[in-house]
């Protein structure tokens, strides 16, 4: 048998459903305890230990030390990636006790997607870039360099350029079926709007709140702030 890639170790790696609660949560980008872990699938904290040392045995996670504490992330935005290409390919929800959100609209319409926009909302500005010539249209996983930066929304949110490779990647949004973007530039779009205080981050999870600043301000730069589906807002 020819040798390849050993794809088996990572998929039996994710393919536990506790396991791929807390890496659905890590896709938030930050550093988390096993004990929040714990909480996020529903098991035990002394379960959920193995099931992270397991994770990180498959290269997923990585974790550090941080005085008493040992703290969780993705091993790098390859595994982000592959974690929402699953998602983008995988059935609707998970039972509803291994959620690591709230089964809400909250996710939908706006969410951290490892360090980028995601839901609803991300899908919006994405297409609209494209559209103005921002960036080209770009299919899922494809990279791209940035056409231009003279653009009302990025003017305003104090965008002007990007140095980190890729400038701009398209990410394939699992709850819309369409593209937002990633890369550095979907990483200064996220900052912009999180420093504006045109998005908030909710208390617990990924979850996004657009607020009525940041509503008033999509406004008046023309976007839409119905989502993807006519007559559904943005919350």
């Amino acid at each position: 048998m020819t040798a390849g890639p050993d794809i088996a170790t990572v998929a039996q790696a994710i393919g536990e459903p506790a396991r791929a609660a807390m890496l659905l949560q890590l896709m938030d980008g930050d550093a988390h305890t096993a004990r929040v872990l714990a909480t996020v699938a529903g098991i035990a904290p002394s379960t959920a230990s193995a099931h992270l040392r397991r994770l990180c045995e498959a290269g997923l996670v990585h974790v550090t030390e941080s005085g008493r504490q040992r703290l969780h992330r993705l091993a790098g935005p390859e595994v982000a990636q592959l974690v929402e290409a699953l998602a983008a390919l995988a059935p609707p929800r998970l039972p509803a006790n291994l959620q690591p959100d709230p089964p809400t609209g909250e996710l939908l319409e706006a969410r951290v997607c490892y360090g980028h926009l995601g839901g609803r909302l991300g899908v919006t500005i994405a297409a609209r870039l494209q559209a103005d010539g921002v960036v080209d249209t770009l299919g899922p996983g494809e990279t791209d360099a940035v056409r231009t930066f003279d653009h009302p929304l990025l003017t305003a949110l104090g965008i002007t350029g990007v140095t980190a490779a890729p400038a701009v990647r398209a990410c394939l949004d699992w709850s819309q079926g369409r593209v937002h973007l990633a890369g550095a530039l979907g990483a200064a779009l996220l900052t912009g709007l999180l420093d504006a205080g045109w998005v908030r981050r909710r208390p617990a999870g990924r979850a996004l709140r657009l607020t009525p600043t940041g509503r008033d301000r999509l406004a008046r730069l023309a976007f839409p702030v119905a989502g993807a589906s006519a007559g559904q807002s943005f919350r």
